[in-house]
């Protein structure tokens, strides 16, 4: 079996779970926002910066966790989204998540519920060896 197809399937296992999770945990509060960011995108021979615009909302739970998810517009993708799970509230949280387009793996940091900064891991594009390199994508985002 290839090693790309492995990462996808646990990473589309992974968004199920985050999916369910909001029928489980009572929720405290939400937000709804509007997102900005810019970011680059790296790898070996590439370097390539990018922007999106996206609508998002924000659960928080009870047990200081929340659930974040968004949609929107980006280059040069066009279209994006994407989902996380993490812990904190609206001051400051650190989240994990996946974007199923382009497909990655991301960590994020939010302050004042308006600033982030983001990496996000991607499966390796060509040769999904393990050893193969996995581009990244940095960003910084604003709320509102």
């Amino acid at each position: 079996m290839n090693y790309n197809y492995r990462i996808l399937t646990k990473m589309k296992k992974l968004l199920l779970i985050l999916l369910c999770l909001p029928m489980i945990l009572p929720a405290q509060n939400s937000t709804n926002y509007k997102e900005f960011n810019s970011g680059i995108f790296l790898d070996e021979d590439i370097f390539s910066p990018g922007a999106s615009f996206l609508w998002g909302k924000t659960i928080y739970f009870n047990n200081n966790t929340f659930l974040d998810y968004q949609s929107g517009f980006a280059l040069p993708t066009v279209f994006t989204g994407k989902i996380g799970f993490g812990i904190g509230n609206e001051k400051s949280a650190s989240a994990i998540g996946l974007r199923p387009f382009p497909t990655s793996l991301y960590f994020q940091y939010t302050w004042d519920e308006k600033r982030l900064l983001s990496i996000e891991f991607m499966p390796p594009i060509i040769d999904g060896s393990p050893g193969a390199n996995w581009p990244i994508i940095m960003n910084y985002g604003f709320r509102w």
